[in-house]
């Protein structure tokens, strides 16, 4: 599997979450404990500055998801993307 096409296929599961939740960006940064300046750059530019397990444990918290469940989606993602 590529590795950029699977960090970004991980920012866009956690963006679509968040957006699902209706939760704001400032929001989840603030509930997770992640910077909101590193949020934004890991939702923005995932290829320069991919989540780390961490931060995904961190924020899987706030969407009320399994952190295996977000991994799963990405993993589908990128395989599709990458037909």
């Amino acid at each position: 599997m590529d590795i950029t096409k699977y960090v970004k296929a991980v920012a866009r599961i956690v963006n679509d979450e968040l957006t699902r939740e209706n939760i704001a960006v400032a929001n989840a940064a603030q509930k997770s404990g992640i910077p909101r300046t590193t949020l934004m750059r890991r939702l923005e530019h995932p290829d320069l500055y991919p989540f780390t397990i961490a931060e995904l444990a961190q924020i899987s918290d706030v969407l009320s998801v399994n952190l295996s469940t977000i991994i799963q989606h990405a993993e589908a993602l990128a395989s599709e993307e990458g037909e």
